[in-house]
């Protein structure tokens, strides 16, 4: 595993709405100019819109033949049902974003051990792997909020954070999730029912 602190990268809201665009252009359903005019529409300022859609293409159009062949399977899995999609979605942004992944993990550990968690206690993680820098407590919020979208997390009318309601996943995305999860960690192991990774799945 590697041990070496992953750039942030993914420190922008991704919506669900723009992961199913993005997976539709993949797929060849639709041309990228939907999804240019979607985040056109729904984001102000030409700046804020270029960067995400660089975060969005990184994800689901990488570079490199193992990266776009997972981004290609994630597209189809994503098309079999809610749970398949909210993997899809955590498999091509951990595959594409260590720091993403590491925000789940953190997530996912503490909710194994309690019921719910504060916001604050993941911050703390981040930023002791991290640095307690800006950049570190932007991020992270932005993927609290990523994951409320995706329906991996709810946050709770006390501000905690939650699992969102369990979904059940297939045998077709656990293995699309192994697999992003050894790209991400550059291991080999499929992920075991314990592994935070898999938090919001039962």
């Amino acid at each position: 595993m590697s041990t070496a602190p992953p750039r942030i990268g993914m420190d922008r809201f991704v919506a669900a709405e723009w992961m199913e665009l993005a997976a539709s252009v993949a797929r060849g359903e639709m041309q990228a100019e939907g999804l240019h005019a979607r985040l056109a529409a729904d984001i102000p300022g030409v700046q804020v819109q270029r960067k995400t859609l660089g975060i969005i293409n990184r994800m689901w159009f990488p570079d490199g033949q193992g990266a776009r062949e997972l981004a290609l399977h994630a597209a189809s899995v994503a098309t079999m049902d809610e749970a398949a999609r909210t993997a899809a979605y955590e498999a091509v942004a951990i595959s594409a974003y260590p720091y993403f992944r590491q925000v789940v993990e953190n997530v996912g550990r503490l909710l194994r051990l309690q019921e719910t968690c504060s916001a604050g206690e993941v911050h703390r993680r981040m930023f002791e792997q991290h640095g307690k820098r800006t950049t570190i407590d932007q991020a992270t919020s932005y993927a609290f909020k990523t994951m409320v979208s995706w329906r991996m997390i709810q946050r709770c009318p006390d501000k905690r954070i939650a699992p969102a309601a369990a979904l059940r996943l297939s045998h077709a995305a656990k293995r699309l999730l192994d697999d992003a999860a050894n790209r991400s960690r550059r291991s080999v192991s499929a992920l075991t029912a314990s592994d935070p990774l898999l938090f919001p799945f039962s």
